[in-house]
């Protein structure tokens, strides 16, 4: 061989594809997620609570990172479905407000609630840094 030939190498390059069955995982995960999540935020409500009724109701526009706070006839507290006292309750939003900043919250009260438990609630709801409180309420 001759100092001025080179061989020359052919490099064949492989077609590059669409994978379509991770992308079909990735879908199935989300749907998944999203179907489990709506269901857990329809059980934070309480189907026992008969909420206000209130001429100037309107819904806030961002919803979903708002923890929800029930309120039955007696004045128990709920979060979620489980009953908690006053010190349950405040230290439930002082974690909520440390883990998960701003602390948004939603009370959903029976139109029955005694005054003072709502204000009790209220107080809390300063003590632990809430930073917006809606009350759920319905449009006549």
């Amino acid at each position: 061989m001759t100092a001025g030939r080179r061989r020359i190498r052919r490099v064949t390059h492989e077609e590059v594809g669409l994978q379509i069955a991770p992308m079909i995982d990735v879908t199935l995960l989300l749907l998944f997620f999203f179907m489990l999540s709506g269901k857990l935020t329809k059980s934070a409500r309480l189907k026992t609570i008969q909420v206000p009724i209130a001429s100037s109701a309107s819904t806030p526009q961002n919803t979903g990172d708002r923890d929800v706070i029930n309120v039955d006839a007696n004045g128990d507290w709920f979060t979620g479905e489980q009953r908690v006292n006053t010190a349950e309750l405040a230290s439930h939003l002082k974690a909520r407000f440390k883990n998960h900043p701003p602390l948004k919250l939603q009370v959903r009260a029976d139109a029955s609630t005694p005054a003072a438990r709502i204000k009790e609630l209220m107080n809390l709801a300063a003590d632990a840094g809430a930073a917006e409180v809606v009350y759920g309420v319905r449009k006549r």
